[in-house]
């Protein structure tokens, strides 16, 4: 297994750097840190040669995971990172006749993203500081059809000299799951059984919250209504919790 990971950070030798380096090094296989800050990365351009880009897409195209490591400024992704995936971006997606973006020949790779933040992880449990760098770099991967195997958030990075201990094991911890990620497995099943699970939980808390409220099981229609109200209350809560609050701020 071969894990590459892309720095845009200002300073390879800061504490995200650190975090993403402690990860590659509980990785199996080989392993490449990348400072894009060493890189003149620039758009392809017609008739014209690109070597420096045309080396990092071959680099990525060997890799089987890519981590996409970038503190969080002024809220989302450093500079040098964004700018590196937008000049990717048209060789890791194609566009139809409409204008869509569909993935293209790197669809099924594996990448886990890394950031970092000033904030404490109860002010960026609730404040989400790191929220719009996450999501733009999940918003990129998607696009080309990788899959998400994790994330790793380090908060609290002002003041801070050295790498938390419980952050190094939640990267090994990490780094262990890599391989079966990368092995494909077909986890079509699993996410079936998750949502009969999750159905099946979210019809019985409903059916509670009824009994609380005996006023709305007084006939078919009041009871159908009230369960259909209370179980969409429930439905969009854990939506809104899987789209918004899924990245471990901690």
């Amino acid at each position: 297994m071969h894990t590459i990971a892309l720095f845009g950070g200002q300073d390879p030798q800061g504490l995200t750097a650190q975090l993403t380096k402690s990860l590659l090094a509980a990785c199996e296989g080989t392993t490449e840190f990348i400072d894009l800050n060493s890189l003149t990365i620039r758009p392809d351009r017609q008739n014209a040669a690109n070597p420096q880009l045309d080396a990092l897409e071959a680099k990525l195209a060997a890799a089987d995971v890519w981590v996409l490591a970038s503190p969080t400024y002024f809220g989302t992704v450093a500079g040098t990172l964004k700018q590196a995936l937008d000049c990717l971006r048209p060789r890791l997606t194609r566009m139809t006749h409409k204008g869509d973006t569909l993935p293209d020949k790197y669809k099924g790779k594996v990448y886990i993203t890394v950031s970092s933040c000033f904030a404490t992880g109860l002010d960026n449990t609730f404040t989400h500081q790191t929220d719009a760098c996450l999501t733009m770099l999940d918003k990129a991967m998607a696009a080309a059809g990788l899959r998400k195997a994790g994330e790793l958030i380090l908060p609290g990075t002002w003041g801070m000299h050295a790498l938390p201990p419980a952050k190094l094991d939640q990267a090994k911890q990490l780094a262990a799951k890599l391989p079966a990620k990368v092995r494909k497995d077909d986890e079509t099943l699993k996410r079936y059984l998750l949502l009969f699970c999750m159905i099946a939980v979210m019809a019985l808390a409903t059916m509670g919250i009824q009994l609380l409220i005996p006023a709305v099981t007084t006939n078919f229609w009041t009871r159908y209504v009230s369960f259909v109200v209370i179980f969409f209350v429930l439905l969009a809560g854990l939506l809104h919790y899987a789209t918004f609050v899924r990245h471990k701020h901690r």
